[in-house]
Order: C-alpha cells, then structure tokens, then sequence
C-alpha cells in the first residue's frame, strides 16, 4: 500500500491536505489520480484510508474514509540506544532496518569505547521517515539526540525491561528465554554497544540500574547486527 505522512495541521474533520514533497511524490512519481483511494499517516500512530479528491499545484484534497490506531506497530514498545559506528552509512542501515521491525524510539549512544563523537540528525530522522512510508507502519520512530551512555542508563526505570546484550554472558541466559519470562513487558530499552564493547565499569553502571545482561549466541556480531536481532527477539511476533 502506498502510505503518506502530513502533518497534523493538515489533518481536519473529514478531509486531510497533502502538501511539498509528499505532493509530489503522490502526483508525479506515483501519478495518483482523482479518486483513487490511499494511506496517510500522521506518524504518530494514526493511519487514515482516504480518496483523492482533487490535485492542484500546491496540494492534494483527500476525504477521510476511514480512521485507524496503531497499525502496524508491536506490542512492546522498544527503544533501541546504540553507540555510533565507525561507518556512519552503517548506522543508517540500522536506522532503517530497525524502524521496518518496529522500534518506538532510537537514541544514538556515546559509550567510553565509542569513536566517532557527532550523528548527522536531520539524515537519521529522514532516514527513520522513508522506513515507516514504506514498510506501512503508523508511528515514525524517534530520533532522539546524541546522549551519553550514563544518562541513558540512569533513567533505564522508565521501561519495564532494561537489556544489554554482551558477548561474555553464558548462553543460558539467551534474549529468547529472557523475553518468556517476562510476557507482559510492555516497553524495552535495548543498550548496544560500540565495536569494542561495553567497559567493565558501563556494564556494572548497567547492572546497578536494573538492566539485565543476556546472550545473543554463540557468534560475535556486528554492533549493527547484535541491535536487529535484540529488537527482532523483543517485539517476536508483535
């Protein structure tokens, strides 16, 4: 399905107004005409279904049809914290892949073994948008700023499962059998690390503030790939 976003000014009693680049998009890549019918999105968590009710060159009228609430979207609520990586265009594939599984919120990480220090914000969210539209989910993930990983941490109490995935945790304490445990969990905070791993220090901080250490397999993994199976594993089968 062909989803849009608008802002919610653009969103009235029974008609929404489709402007700048998402105009475009529906009149001269998808050349949408009068009275076909589409998906638009507010991006936070309302998807409507609507027909094209006129195209001119500075918007498109569409008629509500019909209101949704949270399509597409898990049952727990993940926020994904990771540490910038080295090759920046390997954290906007994680932005990417991590938006189509379904993160809530993803907040770039500064951890001691972390080497780049600045995020390209503007591209993150960008990135983060173009996911959502495509893969039909209702809610466009947040991109929250840079943060340490100590502040993070220190507020990891707001989410009713804290976990940090680390290679030299034994394997019985696999994220599978974690997230059995705690079936009625309805939000995650997910701490991934740089390429040279948490610090004994990071993960005893972690450890005082109730995050839980777990095993992602016997294979040591990318930080990019540690972080897509973490979320895969919590959000299981929505």
């Amino acid at each position: 399905m062909d989803v849009f976003y608008v802002s919610e000014d653009d969103i009235h009693d029974s008609t929404i107004l489709i402007r700048g680049d998402e105009l475009k998009h529906l009149s001269r890549v998808l050349r949408k005409k009068v009275g076909e019918r589409i998906f638009v999105t507010d991006g936070n968590d309302r998807m409507y279904e609507a027909a094209i009710r006129s195209i001119n060159y500075d918007e498109a009228e569409c008629e509500i049809l019909e209101r949704k609430h949270r399509v597409n979207e898990p049952k727990v609520e993940v926020t994904l914290a990771v540490s910038l990586l080295k090759n920046p265009a390997r954290l906007d594939f994680l932005v990417e892949k991590a938006t189509e599984l379904g993160v809530r919120a993803i907040v770039p990480m500064l951890c001691d073994r972390t080497i780049p220090r600045h995020e390209k914000h503007e591209r993150l969210e960008r990135i983060a948008l173009a996911a959502m539209k495509q893969c039909g989910r209702s809610f466009v993930p947040r991109i929250f700023m840079l943060s340490s990983f100590e502040s993070i941490v220190h507020h990891a109490n707001e989410y009713h499962l804290r976990l940090i995935p680390h290679e030299k945790i034994e394997q019985s304490q696999y994220i599978g059998a974690v997230m059995q445990h705690h079936p009625e969990a309805k939000s995650a905070l997910l701490l991934i690390g740089p390429e040279g791993g948490f610090t004994e220090d990071e993960l005893e901080l972690a450890s005082a503030e109730g995050c839980i250490p777990i095993s992602l397999g016997p294979r040591r993994l990318r930080s990019e790939t540690a972080a897509l199976v973490a979320v895969s594993s919590v959000v299981g089968g929505w």
